[in-house]
């Protein structure tokens, strides 16, 4: 995804019109690189299926990736962040994963403006960073590639506290357009109009965080799809024509809550996708987590469950009238029969240890239990009778500088 050039634009200006401040201070203070990277290898128990590109064949090619990020102290409230991300997964693409200015009147307010990590979900600013957080693969059922990663546009956080309870509001707005992964294929998308507002609450040990993102101009371009509605628009099936529409509206709804006392930690996080299009499932999902920390090593469990459905129209097209019906109406059958389902349970069992500073090996074992004849995030099945059980062992290097 191109970075949009009115935002490039006024980025340049503003640290244009800081350059005589930025100027007069040595460069090096001014200036700071840090980074992180991943090396994880993956192999999957089943050779007529694939799991997050995991296949019965050992691979390092799916999750591993090295990040380079620069932070510009342009003034004292003005700074400019970058990230660059090489990715060795196809179905990720290396590159500007964020770029945008933060701007700090107060220490209560900050404001953003560019290329931002869409906050979804609790790691998800920090997803590509294995190392801030306790799995190898976090749970697919909540973080899916259903949703993408970045938008274009801005952000406000207002950060206040009480006795020892801080809240912070955020608020987003913006845009994106870019491919999704849908089944093992890329799908065109794009968004006009996102907005979401996330509240955080963090006591003591405790933290609470719900959001909600909601877009009413989301748009997925899918070529033979689209055909076949203009094709049964013509044909009078305005009904079912609409279904295999792919422009309408997203809200996601995100709910979590953490315990972390340093010995040992709970997490829970839940996501409810409300969808009217066929490209984007309405999904209900949640994961709980714990673990305990002896250092330098820790060990978790994770349980995570999602279910899906689509919001399509029963078939009206009938059938044993004249062969073209019949083409017609067993096409659409196709169609709708062939939507990735998403109902999948899994156990996870992970290992880390933190053998020096900004290093952690981790080991993880996920058992994958899915709905037999349903996709269940697995992808190129080969074999009809594959009963939708397998199981992920990962291993990984994880590391920050």
């Amino acid at each position: 995804m191109l970075l949009n050039p009115k935002i490039f634009g006024i980025t340049t200006i503003l640290c244009s019109l800081a350059a005589p401040s930025f100027a007069s201070t040595d460069l090096s203070e001014r200036i700071e690189f840090s980074g992180f990277g991943r090396l994880i290898g993956g192999y999957l128990d089943e050779k007529s299926v694939e799991y997050d590109g995991y296949s019965d064949n050992l691979s390092f090619s799916q999750q591993s990736l090295f990040a380079l990020q620069t932070d510009v102290t342009v003034t004292e409230k003005l700074s400019l962040s970058a990230q660059l991300l090489a990715h060795s997964s196809e179905k990720r693409e290396s590159g500007i994963e964020w770029l945008y200015l933060s701007y700090e009147p107060t220490q209560n307010w900050r404001f953003k403006l560019g290329k931002l990590r869409t906050p979804f979900f609790r790691y998800s600013d920090v997803i590509d960073v294995g190392f801030a957080y306790p799995w190898i693969l976090p749970p697919q059922q909540v973080y899916t590639a259903y949703l993408f990663s970045n938008y274009e546009g801005s952000s406000a956080t207002y950060i206040s506290s009480f006795d020892d309870v801080t809240f912070e509001l955020e608020a987003y707005y913006g845009r994106f357009d870019g491919d999704l992964n849908q089944d093992d294929r890329k799908v065109a998308v794009e968004v006009d109009a996102l907005f979401g507002t996330i509240l955080s609450i963090n006591s003591g040990n405790f933290t609470t965080r719900l959001s909600v993102f909601n877009s009413s101009d989301f748009s997925v371009n899918i070529p033979e799809l689209t055909q076949f509605s203009n094709v049964l628009e013509s044909a009078g099936f305005i009904q079912n024509a609409e279904s295999l529409r792919f422009d309408s509206s997203v809200t996601v709804y995100q709910a979590g809550f953490n315990y972390d006392n340093l010995d040992y930690f709970l997490a829970v996080e839940g996501m409810k996708i409300v969808s009217d299009l066929l490209a984007v499932p309405q999904v209900d999902s949640y994961y709980f987590t714990a673990g305990y920390n002896f250092h330098p090593l820790q060990a978790h469990v994770t349980y995570a469950v999602s279910n899906s459905s689509y919001n399509a129209s029963d078939n009206l097209i009938p059938k044993g009238v004249n062969p073209q019906l019949d083409q017609l109406s067993f096409g659409y059958d196709q169609i709708i029969s062939g939507l990735p389902a998403l109902s999948l349970n899994s156990l996870s069992l992970g290992l880390r240890w933190d053998f020096t500073r900004g290093m952690a090996a981790k080991a993880e074992i996920t058992f994958l239990d899915g709905k037999p004849g349903d996709n269940s995030f697995f992808n190129n099945v080969s074999d009809p009778n594959f009963n939708g059980k397998a199981t992920l062992y990962q291993v990984g290097l994880e590391w920050v500088f």
